[in-house]
């Protein structure tokens, strides 16, 4: 662990790159939610919404975005994919954006054989190593991180989703659960988890998670699964990181 002094070195050197005008290009790292990806309720199936906050934000910079968010990847999958395309892009600042898939366990699984003991797909040590790991291969290219953490989801509608009102299902997955409130408060713990790798990287954090709670019910910028931000959603997270660029970084934005 870095102790405070390089704490407060990586802190300015965050603070003097973001001032820096020479940028070329920006990816993002992430999964279905920085991908654009909603539920149509209309179509009964996920679609790429066209005001994803990612592709809404990349029109109004002067620089290209790179986005390989991929639906249903973790952090272990973003580490793989910054390896393998970092040296080609030669990004000056990386968003990343992963922990719905990295928090959530194999439902099937555990409507089995809920009395055995189940993982989610990366526990909450490994999420945040995997995370710490991340920015530093990052800092250590000279270039900037940008943690992202995570919208808050409705346990209930995605219990519904997932046992696809299934009752059996439903009541053996509960066997295991115990309470369907669980499911929230399990995945705000790889939120927290976000934030405090932030402050012990001294890396700049977008929290969008606060705005989605004081936007007042939460739940009306949530797709049907419970999940995945709707397009009210995207737009607010659309709106909270164009207004973190205004202030942070504005040479970044057109000036058209």
């Amino acid at each position: 662990m870095k102790n405070r002094r390089d704490l407060k070195k990586d802190r300015r050197g965050v603070v003097a790159f973001m001032k820096n005008k020479d940028i070329r290009s920006i990816m993002v790292l992430g999964d279905s939610i920085s991908r654009g990806v909603v539920y149509s309720e209309e179509k009964k199936r996920y679609v790429f919404s066209k005001e994803g906050f990612i592709s809404s934000v990349s029109r109004i910079l002067r620089v290209p975005v790179h986005n390989l968010s991929k639906f249903g990847s973790t952090v272990v999958n973003g580490m793989s994919l910054l390896s393998e395309k970092f040296s080609a892009l030669q990004p000056d600042i990386v968003l990343i954006e992963y922990g719905g898939n990295d928090c959530d366990f194999n439902w099937d699984e555990v409507a089995q054989r809920p009395y055995a003991e189940h993982m989610p797909h990366a526990t909450l040590e490994v999420y945040e190593k995997s995370l710490i790991n991340t920015v530093s291969f990052i800092k250590e290219k000279g270039k900037t991180p940008v943690l992202m953490n995570l919208p808050p989801l409705d346990d209930a509608a995605y219990f519904k989703w997932f046992t696809q009102g299934n009752a059996e299902k439903g009541n053996r997955i509960l066997e295991w659960l115990k309470d369907k409130n669980r499911i929230y408060w399990w995945q705000e713990q790889y939120s927290c988890s976000v934030e405090d790798a932030a402050r012990r990287t001294g890396t700049r954090l977008i929290n969008i998670r606060s705005e989605f709670l004081k936007a007042g019910d939460y739940r009306d910028f949530l797709c049907l699964d419970g999940i995945h931000p709707n397009e009210k959603g995207q737009a607010l997270i659309k709106q909270v990181l164009q207004d973190y660029i205004s202030k942070n970084a504005s040479y970044l934005l057109s000036a058209t």
